[in-house]
């Protein structure tokens, strides 16, 4: 019988694209193969490259993927256990029509990145070590913010260093009466999403960002683990269910 060395190890791949000078699949040199590393083995990035848009997306490990299809199936027994016990009218059909699509948006799910650090601190913190599979994109600069959602015109217009909320808002003709101000979001090119309310400041508002105005909820609106059926997972999803709501309305 031939034994395998301890140290032997099946070669790991990570991808990148978008604004490097050699887009293309790498593979891993090392247990701890980081960021910057291959950034560096792509021939580093071009001058239109925007790092701070960069987004890593990652497969979900079959452990991964088995928690949360336990968290959605958890909500769902509450959800069925809330109905039960409420004489308040639970909308079951819409709460499995949304944990069916939960479940259709695939394996794979964006890690927060800051890219610019990494590349800047290389071996820190911020420069995090690779899994097999990973894609890192790293967008080319986009000086404009798209309005959409519950506005009079949405449209996308050129970024203001240190313009609000209420200065995009303004340009999109303003909210409509269906808006739900409160909960106004922004959606960021390297995937994040951060909840703005009504009246963010220029610091939340980055180039190439969406801004969503979604529908005002009604008193009908998602139940509470209607809500837990929502946040059971990571924020990208949420925030495509979120629109998927929205556009059902």
């Amino acid at each position: 019988q031939v034994r395998k060395s301890p140290t032997y190890q099946e070669q790991q791949n990570v991808i990148i694209s978008g604004a490097v000078n050699f887009e293309g699949e790498y593979a891993m040199t090392s247990k701890e193969f980081r960021l910057s590393e291959l950034v560096k083995m792509s021939g580093g990035l071009t001058s239109l490259a925007y790092p701070k848009g960069a987004r890593l997306l990652r497969e979900m490990t079959p452990a991964e993927r088995q928690q949360r299809t336990n968290q959605l199936k958890a909500a769902q027994i509450s959800l069925y256990e809330q109905s039960m016990d409420s004489e308040r009218k639970f909308n079951l059909e819409r709460a499995d029509s949304l944990l069916e699509m939960k479940m259709d948006l695939g394996n794979t799910y964006n890690v927060a990145i800051n890219l610019d650090e990494a590349i800047k601190n290389p071996g820190s913190e911020l420069d995090i070590v690779l899994r097999d599979k990973d894609q890192l994109i790293v967008p080319q600069y986009n000086g404009t913010v798209k309005i959409s959602g519950e506005v009079m015109y949405p449209i996308s217009i050129n970024y203001k260093k240190g313009a609000g909320l209420s200065y995009y808002i303004k340009r999109a003709g303003g909210y409509n009466q269906t808006a739900g101000k409160k909960n106004t979001y922004a959606m960021y090119m390297n995937g994040a999403v951060e909840q703005l309310g009504r009246h963010a400041s220029g610091k939340n508002i980055e180039p190439g960002c969406e801004i969503v105005v979604p529908t005002k909820k009604k008193r009908d609106g998602l139940s509470t683990a209607e809500i837990m059926i929502l946040g059971t997972s990571t924020v990208s999803i949420s925030s495509m269910i979120i629109s998927l709501i929205n556009s059902m309305k």
